[in-house]
């Protein structure tokens, strides 16, 4: 299991009880610095400052108290923004009728980006109407990133 998969394990269940969603977990190094970036949103899609605060000071504590950073690290919570990442089923299911693009690790009609309206998500498959390709059923498990875009 990986940095991340420990991260997300340890805060799942707390992101729950708190009526947080976990969108998604990053670690990284960046001059030097261990970073763990936490996205988090609500059902109703509004994530405030307090929110991010008060989700903040209770990862932390979670955080400081396991065994999974052996040096410091600098914590970011902050909510996902316009173009929120897809990465679970349920996510999914809740932006049926939204303007996606996702890319795939395999061809699909010869292309691995797609961007259009996701019409469905149902058998762990993706019904997205491609506006290059027209309609396209794409596996869970064959998408490598998938993004909400955001119409300006």
């Amino acid at each position: 299991m990986n940095k991340i998969e420990e991260i997300e394990n340890l805060l799942e269940s707390i992101a729950k009880k708190e009526n947080i969603e976990l969108v998604d977990v990053q670690y990284v190094k960046e001059d030097g610095d261990c970073l763990v970036r936490i996205f988090i949103d609500k059902s109703d899609g509004v994530i405030k400052i307090s929110d991010c605060e008060n989700i903040s000071r209770i990862f932390s504590i979670v955080l400081d108290k396991s065994d999974i950073f052996k040096d410091s690290y600098i914590l970011e919570v902050s909510s996902p923004g316009f173009n929120r990442i897809l990465k679970k089923e349920e996510s999914f299911k809740r932006f049926i009728g939204a303007k996606v693009r996702i890319q795939t690790f395999d061809l699909i009609n010869n292309q691995r980006f797609f961007s259009g309206k996701l019409l469905d998500f149902r058998d762990s498959k993706a019904k997205v109407d491609d506006v290059m390709n027209g309609i396209v059923e794409i596996n869970f498990l064959n998408i490598k990133k998938a993004n909400v875009e955001t119409e300006i």
